[in-house]
């Protein structure tokens, strides 16, 4: 109980650290911290505190590029976002939560609003941040427990397409605690205190993240470039969720 306790204790400290980053972003007048490099570090330190190994393997593509995750936790931000200086995708709710939403905003979020025009919208802001930095998102659109890959939902990668960037799928997998307790996981009805302090007390876990090659969207359309994405993620860490390739969307809905 001691060791949790110091952990909590880390655990605030840091959040409170990451709440003033964008303080430092403001001040910073001759572009020594971008936002992307600041978010990078202060995922590291986390990761450290929460006593969650990372292993990388695979090549990183060098240059802007989409990526893509399959998705088990809040802990996959941290992980991607300790190897990518890079911003995230997410559904508009997140930005709404203590805290948390707080911290995303200070990653600079793009988030995903439900209703007529939402994604439009989102995709052009994607489009013109595509034209310096990469991007990441998790096309399921819910976590899983890791054991499976859910399908895809293609509409974002009509980024990839409309802006000729190339896409890398990216596996994540996480390892269970020594005492066979799978900590990671956050789905169903679990609460983030609950899912933090299961990590805490249950010890260290591995987390591992695959650089999949990547795919270039030329002759894709949104759900074809999806099914790519999803296939070569399974193929990582869950060949059984391979799906049959989809039927070709309407030249006229890569757009839509």
């Amino acid at each position: 109980m001691l060791r949790v306790t110091l952990k909590s204790l880390r655990i605030a400290s840091h959040l409170i650290v990451g709440l003033l980053l964008p303080i430092l972003v403001a001040i910073n007048g001759r572009g020594r911290w971008s936002r992307e490099n600041l978010a990078t570090w202060w995922h590291r330190v986390l990761l450290r505190i929460l006593d969650v190994k990372l292993v990388v393997r695979g090549d990183r593509l060098a240059g802007t590029r989409v990526m893509v995750a399959n998705h088990i936790s809040w802990l996959d931000i941290p992980v991607v976002a300790a190897c990518e200086a890079t911003r995230f995708v997410s559904k508009a709710e997140v930005g709404e939560w203590p805290i948390i939403g707080w911290l995303a905003d200070a990653a600079g979020t793009f988030y995903l609003r439900r209703g007529s025009g939402g994604t439009k919208l989102l995709i052009e802001s994607i489009d013109a941040h595509l034209g310096h930095d990469s991007i990441v998102f998790f096309p399921e659109g819910t976590t899983t427990d890791g054991s499976i890959v859910l399908k895809f939902q293609p509409r974002l990668f009509a980024t990839a397409i409309e802006t000729r960037r190339p896409v890398q799928p990216i596996a994540l997998r996480f390892s269970k605690a020594a005492d066979g307790t799978a900590t990671a996981p956050y789905v169903g009805d679990d609460v983030l205190f609950d899912n933090i302090m299961r990590l805490l007390k249950h010890g260290p876990i591995t987390a591992e993240m695959i650089y999949c090659d990547p795919i270039d969207p030329t002759g894709h359309d949104r759900a074809s470039l999806a099914h790519a994405a999803h296939t070569a993620i399974c193929q990582a860490i869950a060949p059984d969720s391979i799906r049959t390739p989809p039927a070709r969307e309407p030249r006229s809905a890569i757009a839509a």
